[in-house]
């Protein structure tokens, strides 16, 4: 029993002993590392972003805007039909290309879809878009004629191709 713990004896309460509590620590905090944090993620979400639109641009095809002149309807039916004029050919030839040139000025000119539509589609359509009745009944005439040519074999006369291009030619200035 000679010895006793430290902590189980009580020693006289001595004022010098006691002290108040000290007032908190002011800590100046240091910034520098959030900030220097803060600036690498920026500048990896701004990498990231320029990366991104760097590849999506790069993926694209380059296209190259050219400024397309456009020639009216008129002036490249006359010209192929000029041009068909001189050619020497037979005649379902003949009447199968002054029908397609026919066709593409009425797609040109009118909007209509005419090379993929039938004749009777063709006058159908044409009736709708407010034609004159007279250059819709002279093509009908022309197409009727040029079909017989080119799906019947019938055989026509140098003067009856003639009259096919006299026919395309007055439509193509009627309805210019």
């Amino acid at each position: 029993m000679a010895v006793i713990p430290q902590f189980l004896i009580q020693s006289p309460l001595n004022p010098q002993s006691l002290r108040d509590i000290k007032p908190l620590l002011e800590i100046t905090k240091n910034l520098f590392p959030y900030y220097l944090i803060g600036v690498f993620f920026l500048a990896a979400v701004v990498g990231a972003i320029w990366m991104y639109q760097r590849k999506r641009n790069h993926s694209k095809p380059l296209t190259i805007v050219e400024e397309v002149i456009t020639r009216p309807a008129h002036e490249i039916a006359l010209e192929k039909l000029k041009t068909l004029e001189s050619s020497s050919c037979d005649m379902v030839t003949f009447h199968k290309r002054i029908s397609y040139v026919i066709r593409e000025y009425i797609a040109l000119r009118f909007q209509i879809p005419a090379l993929e539509l039938t004749t009777t589609g063709i006058l159908h359509r044409m009736s709708r878009e407010q034609i004159d009745d007279s250059c819709i009944e002279r093509i009908r005439s022309f197409f009727l004629n040029c079909d017989l040519v080119k799906f019947a074999g019938q055989q026509v006369k140098p003067a009856e191709t003639d009259a096919r291009m006299a026919d395309a030619l007055w439509f193509v200035e009627e309805t210019k």
